[in-house]
């Protein structure tokens, strides 16, 4: 990323630079080219009104204005030839090219007065023609005509040395940019570098470990989302190692209990009463259901994690599933008198997986029922609209703390250790609940108050889409 950040830095100001440098080269250029042939033209005019003046006698050598025109051409380095209107040369500062000058069609167009003034390159060379021109009376008259040939080189010798220039500037432009490119490339990824040599500490081993928010304000939102997701996965750990610790105790129990019981029965022999025979054969009932309840809720986790697992979607009347949960809860609610109270404000009928579904609603009412108060209630209601159904389950129980309410969809997680290891509780149930909501594409949250009660609310589509 440095590498890709400091070459493209550096195009772009290269590319920049030599934009710029052409752009003011080209620029530079053409203004001078058009100064120097501006001068030669008004050096050409100022020519013609002194040859005005002298009406052409410029035959003596001796003439002030010829050995003018010969040090004006030589201050050009170039040639200057005086025509007259009938054509004929009055003043060639190279004599020995006389026999080589021929009347182009420039020179007659500005002899014609067709054109005020001409300017035109010819190889090596750029020529200037103005017309001499008589300004006596109202009209002009053009008497003749002025031609300066001066070499190009001559003519752009400023231009060479901004050129010069030019290059000198774009280097150190290039420079400047290969600087900035590197300064900018190392900044940009400095904060980067860090996160991972911060990564690869704690891909390590060290997990426990976060990463230090520093940097740009983008940078330091990735490295605090990093982090909550460290925490979350420390949480999740932790509560996975309390878990496996909690339910090796638990199975360990319940199978120590059985042995024991077992050992009496035998040592006892055939003198054991048929009371006693009894009440220790419920307790061995006892400790398996207990057993069967913590490898249930284990086995459905593993279902519903199967990434291959098929829902088996039917046309299920939610209400109807609603009373028969209900029905069959009913007596362990009883046992606390604890009131269940099912409305409906129309009849529901959706696409679900009713099995999975049932467990999922089933899950909290139990929990309901278990964290409850005595004489308490539990309160499930079912509406829905054109595209959702949604079932609230309302209790008077004791509450979840709000620390804790962002964690009790977790897996392995329970609020109260002790008191679910008393009611049978795995921290499996509100994990599979949602599950099974997520499966159905479907949404869960919860509100809850420490001694005022927890209330679920679930929001599922109407119609499945796989």
């Amino acid at each position: 990323m440095q590498f890709f950040i400091f070459l493209s830095v550096f195009l772009l100001t290269t590319l920049i630079s030599v934009l710029f440098s052409k752009l003011l080269n080209d620029g530079y250029r053409q203004k001078t080219y058009d100064q120097k042939v501006d001068s030669v033209v008004s050096q050409c005019s100022w020519l013609g009104d002194q040859v005005v003046g002298v009406d052409f006698h410029l035959d003596d050598g001796s003439n002030s204005l010829s050995n003018q025109i010969d040090e004006l051409a030589a201050s050009m380095n170039g040639r200057i030839i005086v025509i007259k209107n009938n054509y004929k040369i009055i003043k060639d500062t190279h004599t020995d090219f006389q026999s080589r000058f021929f009347l182009n069609d420039n020179i007659l167009d500005v002899m014609d007065g067709k054109k005020t003034r001409i300017v035109s390159e010819n190889g090596k060379y750029i020529e200037v023609m103005v017309p001499i021109v008589s300004k006596a009376g109202k009209q002009n008259h053009i008497l003749g005509a002025v031609q300066a040939t001066v070499p190009s080189e001559d003519m752009m010798g400023a231009v060479t040395e901004m050129e010069h220039r030019r290059n000198m500037l774009l280097v150190a432009c290039i420079i400047c940019g290969l600087s900035m490119a590197m300064i900018i490339s190392y900044l940009l990824t400095r904060d980067l570098k860090k996160i991972q040599r911060d990564v690869d500490f704690i891909a390590a081993g060290h997990e426990d470990e976060s990463i230090e928010e520093t940097g740009f304000l983008e940078v330091r939102s990735i490295v605090q989302r990093f982090n909550e997701i460290l925490g979350r996965m420390q949480t999740l750990e932790d509560s996975r190692q309390e878990f496996v610790s909690n339910v090796s105790h638990e199975l360990k129990t319940p199978m120590t209990s059985m042995k024991v019981l077992a050992d009496s029965l035998i040592q006892q022999g055939d003198q054991v009463p048929a009371e006693l025979y009894r009440e220790f054969m419920q307790d061995i009932v006892a400790e398996i259901d207990r057993e069967n309840v913590i490898i249930s809720d284990l086995l459905s986790l593993v279902k519903l994690d199967k990434k291959a697992a098929q829902l088996q979607i039917t046309t299920v009347s939610i209400n109807e599933l609603l009373e028969i949960i209900m029905k069959r809860l009913k007596p362990l609610a009883l046992q606390r008198n604890i009131e269940l109270i099912f409305e409906s404000f129309r009849p529901v009928t959706a696409e679900i997986d009713e099995v999975k579904l049932s467990l999922g609603l089933t899950n909290l009412i139990e929990n309901g029922i278990k964290y409850n108060k005595d004489d308490g209630w539990i309160r499930v209601t079912l509406n829905a609209d054109h595209k959702y159904f949604y079932v609230k389950v309302a209790d008077s129980g004791v509450g979840i703390p709000e620390d804790c309410q962002d964690q009790v969809f977790d897996r392995f997680y329970r609020v109260d250790k002790a008191r679910s290891r008393d009611t049978g509780g795995t921290g499996l149930g509100l994990a599979i609940t949602k599950s099974v909501v997520s499966l159905h594409n479907g949404e869960i949250k919860l509100y809850s108050k420490v001694g005022e009660g927890t209330t679920f609310t679930l929001r599922v589509p109407l119609k499945y889409k796989g």
